[in-house]
């Protein structure tokens, strides 16, 4: 079959294209590099079509969407804290760009797999979160993810299929400590001698999830 990954140069994009290729199919990757890396692809660069392409660009995008079965839309911008100093944008490329591929997916009838976030719920008092659990995000990057999910379910109104999931937590090989996640920075600290930092009193909770299980639910959700 035939995929397009958005953010196919990301921590969890670059995953899933391996897997991709690695059962056969042909992928092409969209990718601005703004905060993905090709190194992420450089085992496999002989076996996709990459495209250097911002997906608030719908025109250039538009070129490259042709005849796929599919796409896994993982393109977003992910810091929580950065999405403070930079609302309008984190709305533009989570929202608009997620909007952006559910346009072409209209037009040309292929299926959408894209990246949520567990931000989209923010502070709940009842555990485990169940799916349909009031939605209450804290910060500008949790509103920008539940802006792409009002743009899903429009376009699944009209006829669109399309799927999203809300990650909680990812963590793998390939990921960046200085970004995101407590996972990387414990193990860096570990590797180092000295032991991990926890913040607050050590009672939070978290759900953390290994990024080839998160590979795997793309898979079953297309």
């Amino acid at each position: 079959m035939n995929f397009i990954v958005t953010g196919g140069a990301g921590f969890i994009g670059s995953h899933l294209t391996k897997f991709l290729i690695k059962k056969g199919h042909n992928v092409s990757v969209i990718d601005s590099l703004r905060r993905g890396s090709f190194d992420n692809l450089k085992e496999i660069e002989d076996k996709i079509d990459f495209h250097e392409i911002d997906i608030l660009d719908y025109e250039k995008m538009r070129d490259v969407a042709k005849n796929v079965d599919g796409v896994f839309h993982q393109a977003a911008l992910g810091s929580v804290p950065q999405s403070f100093k930079e609302p309008e944008e984190y709305h533009r490329v989570n929202a608009i760009g997620t909007e952006n591929v559910l346009r072409l997916a209209k037009e040309f009838g292929f299926k959408v797999v894209y990246a949520s976030s567990s931000s989209v719920y923010g502070n709940q008092e009842k555990f485990p979160i169940k799916e349909d659990a009031e939605k209450n995000p804290l910060n500008p990057y949790g509103k920008s993810k539940l802006e792409s999910e009002r743009f899903a379910k429009k376009y699944a109104d009209l006829g669109v299929k399309v799927i999203g999931l809300r990650y909680f937590n990812v963590f793998g090989i390939g990921q960046n400590p200085n970004y995101a996640g407590v996972v990387p920075k414990f193990i860096e600290r570990l590797v180092q001698h000295k032991p991990p930092i926890i913040f607050g009193d050590g009672n939070q909770l978290r759900n953390f999830t290994f990024v080839d299980d998160v590979v795997e639910a793309n898979m079953l959700a297309f």
